[in-house]
């Protein structure tokens, strides 16, 4: 009887522990719901490839800065590759985004014709394609930039109102012909001027293909063409650069005005020499406007289809 008394007691508590290893188990708390919370939070983690035309310009360091940080707020990852304005090493980054399987891709194509095949293969993987800075002449789901044809009118606005102020003189234009942004401002240049001051004349437009010493070479190509150019207008600040050696090394006395607002162009302009102004953009505002539309794209929504940067003018009396 004894016996029979021990055995029951044992069996009893071996079915004790046995339900306090399974309520245990089955606790909210327990590893498993960890685990799935974890997993969740990874799967919410968006991943975006990024190419940039050139990471050697100020403009783009700044613009990456400006995507980091609002990356960083997301709680995004980014993959940010350098296209050296190297096409084929552009399609080559883009090849490896679809590889990796990212949630979307952002370019700022080195070459605004010819990019679509890029585009395309974004689209046939069913990535969302954005550019930013340069459009494209693929269909993407948004472009983000500044609103350069009105940058190149804000340049002319200010050249007449205080260089050529009785609207007579010889200009130049030193564009690049490549880039769809870079010939926005030099129509939204030239076009103000034919509107507003026929008596301008645009004696020279020629491209530097964004490097600055072609730039230097283009411009010291103009001032021994024409003896006298009063005004030349640069659609970006390398190119500035280079018109500026070119007219220190001849001594003329032909005027600068830029575009970018990127920190050797503002020290010119505060130094007081024949650079006198300059079209800024704002980078951090295009990278944080980019994101934003990238985030309403994969949340479902529909971003606008161009999203416009105001640009501004800096001088002596605002550069800091």
């Amino acid at each position: 009887m004894k016996r029979f008394g021990k055995k029951l007691m044992g069996i009893l508590l071996t079915f004790v522990m046995v339900l306090s290893l399974m309520v245990g188990c089955s606790s909210p708390q327990g590893t498993d719901s960890k685990t799935e919370e974890k997993g969740k939070t990874e799967e919410n983690k968006k991943v975006i490839g990024v190419s940039l035309l050139n990471c050697t310009h100020v403009f783009y360091n700044n613009i990456q800065k400006g995507l980091e940080t609002k990356a960083e707020e997301l709680g995004w990852e980014l993959i940010i590759q350098d296209a050296a304005a190297d096409a084929n090493k552009q399609l080559s980054q883009v090849q490896d985004f679809i590889t990796q399987d990212v949630d979307a891709i952002i370019i700022c194509p080195t070459n605004s014709a010819g990019s679509k095949s890029m585009v395309e293969l974004a689209d046939a993987a069913d990535i969302p394609v954005f550019t930013m800075d340069i459009e494209s002449d693929g269909e993407v789901v948004s472009h983000i930039a500044t609103d350069n044809y009105k940058g190149g009118q804000i340049a002319a606005e200010y050249m007449l109102e205080n260089i050529l102020t009785d609207k007579k003189g010889d200009v130049a234009v030193i564009t690049y012909s490549e880039i769809e942004a870079c010939i926005q401002r030099e129509e939204g240049f030239t076009d103000y001027l034919a509107e507003n001051a026929p008596e301008v004349n645009v004696v020279d437009i020629q491209n530097y293909s964004g490097d600055q010493q072609k730039a230097a070479d283009v411009m010291q190509n103009m001032l021994l063409k024409h003896e006298n150019i009063d005004v030349v207008f640069a659609v970006g600040d390398p190119a500035a650069i280079g018109a500026q050696s070119s007219i220190d090394a001849a001594g003329k006395e032909t005027l600068i005005i830029g575009y970018d607002g990127n920190p050797e162009g503002i020290e010119a302009i505060k130094a007081g020499g024949n650079w006198v102004a300059d079209v800024a953009q704002d980078p951090t505002a295009i990278a944080e406007k980019t994101l934003e539309a990238v985030k309403t794209k994969l949340d479902g929504g529909t971003p606008e289809k161009e999203i416009k940067i105001e640009p501004y003018i800096i001088d002596k009396e605002n550069a800091e």
